[in-house]
Order: structure tokens, then C-alpha cells, then sequence
């Protein structure tokens, strides 16, 4: 990760942003974030700027915002989708900072193509010309992905026990409805907070302080 860094923000000030765009990569990116507004008791926003103009359906764009949505409801983060109109992504990104007082903001190196860099220019070297006094985090994708396996203990067996609206992790449980799977505990954290794996399809949960949401949409292949 590359951090700039122009700002003299104290703790008790700061704001996180996540910049998310569709695809794989944005767990890894709300979960960078969710970290760093843990460790700095800060309120966490995730930001997406929809470049779709018409009604057109995309299943895509639709498992992400009900991804986004699950993760955001999770970890009491606001979460905003905002309509680009005529602005480009960094002035949006930008816009809502300011709006926000956004202190720190964090981004995927591989938000954009390099086509897309050449012809309309760097995201985050048109950011650091819009925003001033914030730190702004570049999360390397790639490398994430694979230290993503580093940042988890073993797997111990456990359960998803439903309470109302809530599915919860147990290491233990003798409640007949259940589902039963590995849990993976994150490295980082001294709380039942990781990643679950069903037993049943492999269905995916990310656990945050022992509360789960839904990484897939589908049982894995």
C-alpha cells in the first residue's frame, strides 16, 4: 500500500472513505478500510460513483450493491452511491470528501486501465489536486490477494446460528438449524472476526465481530 500523505488530522478527527467499483476486489478494500476506522475509532463510509445512465439491468452491478448494502448495514458504515452526471470520478470522490470532512481516503490501484490513465489522466493524481489535507491510501490489488491467505489463523470448526434477522458465529452450538462449516480467524483482530466457509456448497460468510454477511451469491463452484 502507497499512503500520501499531506494532513494534520488528530485521532478523535478522523473520517474514512472507501472508494468501491464493481468487481472482485472491493471486500479487500472495505476490509482495509474497516481495519484502519477500527484501529482509529473512526466512522467508515464506502462510496461507489455509478457510471450507468439508463434502466439497463446488470446482474454485476446488482450482487455488488447487495454486497455493498449487507457490508455496509454489518459494520454500521454509511454507504453512498452517487451518479457521476457530467463530473468525472475524482471530482466525485472529491465532492463527497469535502462534503463528508473526509480525513482519509482509500482506493484500488486498479480502479482504473492504463488506457484510461493515458486519456483521462490519473484518479489519484487528479485527487491530490482536488482534495487537500487528506491522506489517501492506494490499496495494490494484486498483492492483496495474495497475502489475503496470510491474514487468517487455521480454520476451527463452527456454526451460523440464526438470531431474527442476524446470522451468528458459535464454536459450539446445539441448536438443530444450523449451518455448519471452517471459520478462519482473522489475524489482525482479538475479536470472532474473519471468514466463513459452509460445509454445504461452500458458500462464503465474512464475519465481523461474530455477526455474518454474505460474501457469495452462489455456492462456489
Amino acid at each position: 500500500m502507497i499512503t500520501t500523505s499531506n494532513s494534520k488530522i488528530t485521532e478523535t478527527e478522523e473520517k474514512i472513505l472507501v472508494c468501491l467499483y464493481y468487481g472482485p476486489s472491493s471486500e479487500l478494500l472495505i476490509r482495509r478500510g474497516w481495519k484502519l476506522a477500527t484501529a482509529l475509532h473512526a466512522p467508515l463510509t464506502l462510496l461507489t460513483v455509478d457510471p450507468i445512465y439508463d434502466n439497463r439491468y446488470s446482474e454485476a452491478r446488482e450482487k455488488n450493491m447487495a454486497f455493498w448494502s449487507s457490508m455496509a448495514e454489518t459494520l454500521q458504515a454509511e454507504l453512498i452511491v452517487e451518479k457521476s452526471d457530467s463530473r468525472n470520478v475524482a471530482e466525485v470522490i472529491a465532492d463527497i470528501a469535502n462534503e463528508k470532512r473526509i480525513t482519509q481516503i482509500i482506493i484500488g490501484q486498479s480502479a482504473q486501465t492504463k488506457w484510461e490513465e493515458i486519456t483521462k489522466g490519473s484518479i489519484i493524481n487528479q485527487l491530490l489536486h482536488l482534495i487537500e489535507g487528506v491522506d489517501i491510501h492506494i490499496v495494490s490489488v494484486r498483492r492483496e490477494r495474495q497475502k489475503q491467505d496470510e491474514d487468517y489463523e487455521a480454520g476451527v470448526k463452527a456454526y451460523l446460528v440464526r438470531d431474527g434477522n442476524r446470522l451468528l458465529l458459535r464454536l459450539n452450538s446445539l441448536v438443530p438449524e444450523k449451518i455448519e462449516g471452517v471459520f478462519y480467524r482473522s489475524v489482525h483482530t482479538d475479536f470472532n472476526t474473519g471468514v466463513f466457509k459452509a460445509d454445504d456448497g461452500g458458500m462464503k460468510y465474512l464475519i465481523c465481530d461474530g455477526i455474518a454477511s454474505t460474501i457469495d451469491t452462489k455456492p462456489s463452484p
